[in-house]
């Protein structure tokens, strides 16, 4: 009977770790590191791994690497790239409603281009947009931290975006989700 209990609990404690992605669009492109609990893990793209070397020099190399990082200037990507993603990521969202917890959610937008005139219609659309996006993600996700920022660059050619957004799901939402999914599959 013991036994059984402690089974159950650790079950039920296991069942209370979240898990997530921290998604990251910018110069660099695409970066996505899984989380789960306090653990994380470059996801994509993956980093390359040196040649079998001795061991001591690979822990040598990882500790002046520790030592050496310094808080990075995040970049902007080209808009159009993040556009073509958008249907997979909605489509994607639409099953978790209510269930993902978006722990860190920021856009950075720079509107330019050739002609001053086009460049502050593209800075005025993209703040209404941030405005009418804002209360639907709320609506649908719980959203902890927002941080959305536009910017006319009226000297650039092309307009650019950085977006982070970091993610997490406990594991028994995951198994709940994943059983309403079950009929869909079989019926396939």
């Amino acid at each position: 009977m013991i036994v059984i209990c402690i089974v159950i609990v650790i079950l039920i404690l296991i069942s209370l770790i979240r898990f997530g992605v921290t998604a990251e669009y910018g110069a660099d492109g695409l970066i996505v590191t899984a989380e789960a609990g306090p653990f994380s893990i470059r996801a994509f793209p993956r980093e390359a791994k040196p040649e079998k070397a001795d061991k001591k020099a690979l822990r040598k190399a990882r500790k002046e690497k520790k030592a050496k990082k310094k808080p990075v200037q995040k970049k902007p990507g080209k808009l159009r790239a993040f556009l073509d993603m958008i249907p997979a990521l909605k489509k994607a969202l639409s099953r978790l409603r209510r269930r993902l917890r978006v722990k860190k959610l920021t856009i950075y937008y720079v509107a330019a281009g050739d002609d001053a005139a086009v460049t502050a219609l593209s800075f005025g659309a993209a703040n209404a947009v941030l405005e009418m996006i804002s209360p639907a993600l709320e609506d649908r996700f719980r959203v902890k931290r927002r941080d959305f920022r536009t910017y006319a660059d009226f000297q650039a050619a092309e307009q650019s975006i950085y977006i982070e957004a970091s993610l997490s799901i406990a594991v028994w939402e995951a198994v709940y989700i994943a059983l309403a999914m079950v009929p869909v599959l079989i019926k396939r």
